[in-house]
């Protein structure tokens, strides 16, 4: 397994959601509101949301999965909803909508990967939970899917060339329009 990504933010989130979900009657309901409301404190607690960097976001994603896996819950199985909560909270605070995508996706798979779960399973996951989130703003889900596919694939690529292939062709097959933004890659 490659080194850890999470960082002292992805910490800091991965305590206070373990403290939050743990024994949460609504899990994915709390999990959602409590990385949404992260995000949006971190964004708006910098003062200047466009400086503030996605490398924040990525790090409460990648805590958020640390997170679920530490109360026993299959990261997997929480990754859309973590992914879709940030691209919200980024949305709510101004920030730039299509890098959060690329970078929440990434952290995703990251996190999974570093938690010992099904990254292929995880892209999917990932770029849907992104696609979603965009299209609640109303933002431009063709640019959601090109950022979100393309972070995937950038972030498998950081676990093996086989989970590469696995990624693109569970992404084509499952994705609307990730064949296209695969083949362009």
């Amino acid at each position: 397994m490659a080194k850890s990504v999470l960082g002292e933010l992805g910490n800091k989130m991965k305590v206070a959601l373990v403290g939050t979900v743990k024994g949460a009657d609504e899990l994915y309901d709390t999990l959602f509101e409590a990385v949404r409301g992260n995000v949006v404190a971190f964004l708006t607690g910098t003062g200047d949301v466009a400086k503030a960097g996605m490398g924040g976001v990525k790090d409460i994603v990648v805590g958020a999965i640390h997170a679920v896996a530490e109360i026993g819950v299959a990261a997997g199985d929480a990754v859309h909803d973590i992914v879709h909560a940030a691209v919200k909270g980024v949305a709510e605070s101004g920030g730039d909508v299509g890098s959060a995508v690329k970078h929440s996706v990434r952290g995703a798979i990251q996190g999974v990967s570093d938690v010992e779960g099904d990254v292929v399973d995880a892209s999917v996951k990932a770029v849907s939970g992104a696609i979603k989130g965009v299209r609640e703003v109303g933002g431009d889900v063709g640019r959601a899917t090109t950022d979100a596919v393309t972070g995937a694939v950038e972030a498998a690529g950081e676990v093996s060339q086989t989970t590469v292939h696995e990624v693109k062709k569970t992404l084509a097959d499952s994705v609307e329009g990730a064949k296209d933004v695969i083949h362009k890659l």
